[in-house]
């Protein structure tokens, strides 16, 4: 194993005021459960007992063509069998339910495209009890793709970023659970600014289906950055996104989650500056209001000196893109790894999706992660769930920003049938304060399993996984964060 380590941020006043935008206040304990709905968050594991637990996953290709599927994984955290049911939702309604048990520390698989033919498929879990974890994996020549299953639905979603420059296919995925329909709001922005099209305006996603929009039909073609908010008029969806890069420095495959909400932050572990590597941030305002926003690059080298970023200025319903490198913003972040958080002192009023390009033996992998939100009460995990971990060694797979201003330590364990288990080498990690750290899973016994990464301090977590099909480079997806830990 190796761990590579990242120095503290040197402008500790930013630091600092990072820190208490954050917490607001750190002698003041989150409540131990989180209570509010959990749509207004990201995809969370809660370690209490529920009576259900409902998972709404954003969809995986089914298209019946070699090396094109998805399918969805349930992991059990309990000593206890755990009882459940899924439903397969494509474009004709429900075409499969099926009731299905998970032996305790074990997982089980739903092989999508042995159930349907269609385009995408979105899958709905129900777990009794609630002590499950539910991910999908979006399996495509281009790529292969993890993506945390939602755990409620939401009458908005927005995305930050898009692409069809050079050919690139952008797909939403819009999935309608229930048993009376939805009826949709669709708006848009490109660097050319906002649009409604009137087509989606009002259109209806019919009761336990899925319908899905090509960004090119919405006139949005050839298009270097595209917004989208989707407004349910009627109902609550869920909304993912499909994403076929096939040039303009962009190549790869990648399905996503829209965010339920807009927040004032949003926070990323990941982010590299280098040779042949492409950064960008997109920033989406879809209110009625011009916001600044702020921009700090942390866990950076204590010799790294760049100087204050200016604020970005957002105008409303407009989209724009922050590039660490372009010189007109005044930054120069140094070469590295460094985590990032984007915040307002308006009203929650952004969403912001990193896209970062790497290379990837003779080509490029590019993956864009959505940001990470604080709770709405300030709270930020400790323990962090991975219930789709690399089969294969990736090098540095987990990579964790140490929110705190003080010294701690990360702790990875693996689950099997006893439960989980502690390793030696990853059991007292040393994280410095306001620090990036890569962890790299080399030991067989971590490979193929779920794993559980806590630490002493709060922090946020992402995960590098291998992109399958033999080609090089990662998928990025978060770790999903215990709800009351």
């Amino acid at each position: 194993m190796t761990r590579r380590a990242i120095p503290a941020f040197v402008v500790l006043v930013v630091g600092f005021a990072a820190l208490l935008m954050l917490g607001r206040s750190d002698s003041v304990s989150p409540a131990p459960v989180f209570s509010a709905p959990a749509g207004t968050w990201m995809p969370s594991v809660a370690e209490s007992n529920a009576l259900t637990g409902s998972w709404f996953c954003p969809g995986v290709p089914a298209t019946g063509e070699d090396g094109v599927g998805g399918e969805v994984v349930v992991s059990n955290r309990d000593s206890e069998q755990l009882i459940g049911r899924f439903s397969i939702l494509t474009q004709e309604g429900r075409e499969a339910e099926q009731a299905f048990t998970v032996e305790p520390w074990s997982q089980t698989s739903v092989d999508v495209d042995a159930f349907v033919t269609a385009p995408f498929a979105s899958v709905v879990v129900e777990i009794d009890g609630g002590r499950g974890l539910v991910e999908q994996r979006a399996i495509h020549p281009a790529g292969d793709s993890v993506a945390p299953c939602a755990n409620d639905t939401s009458s908005e979603w927005y995305f930050a970023d898009g692409f069809t420059v050079d050919g690139s296919v952008e797909t939403l995925v819009l999935t309608n659970p229930y048993d009376d329909a939805a009826a949709v709001n669709l708006g848009f922005a490109t660097e050319s600014g906002p649009a409604a099209p009137a087509a989606f305006q009002g259109f209806t996603i019919l009761p336990r289906s899925v319908r899905t929009i090509r960004i090119a039909d919405l006139g949005a073609r050839d298009e270097p950055v595209i917004a989208v908010n989707i407004e349910a008029i009627s109902g609550r969806i869920v909304a993912g996104r499909a994403q076929h890069y096939l040039g303009g420095g962009r190549l790869g495959f990648n399905v996503t989650l829209a965010a339920p909400a807009l927040r004032d932050q949003f926070w990323f572990a990941d982010g590299e500056q280098g040779e042949g590597i492409t950064e960008t941030f997109a920033i989406y305002n879809p209110t009625d209001s011009d916001v600044e926003v702020d921009v700090v690059f942390l866990g950076l080298p204590l010799d790294a000196n760049f100087g204050d970023l200016p604020q970005v200025q957002v105008p409303a319903r407009e989209v724009v893109v922050f590039d660490p490198a372009d010189e007109e913003t005044g930054s120069s972040v140094p070469d590295g790894r460094h985590a990032t958080v984007f915040s307002t002192l308006a009203e929650p009023s952004i969403v912001v999706e990193r896209v970062l390009t790497r290379p990837a033996g003779d080509s490029v992998a590019t993956s864009v992660v959505m940001g990470a939100p604080p709770r709405p009460d300030g709270y930020v995990a400790s323990r962090w769930h991975v219930g789709s971990g690399p089969s294969t060694s990736t090098g540095a797979t987990i990579v964790v920003y140490n929110v705190d201003n003080l010294e701690g330590s990360i702790a990875v364990e693996s689950v099997g049938p006893a439960g989980p288990s502690a390793h030696d080498e990853f059991a007292d990690i040393p994280i410095g304060p306001g620090a990036v750290i890569t962890i790299d899973l080399e030991e067989s016994e971590l490979l193929g399993r779920e794993l559980i990464i806590t630490a002493s301090n709060r922090v946020f977590v992402e995960l590098l996984l291998p992109r399958g099909h033999d080609l090089p480079g990662w998928s990025g997806s978060w770790a999903l964060p215990a709800s009351d830990a």
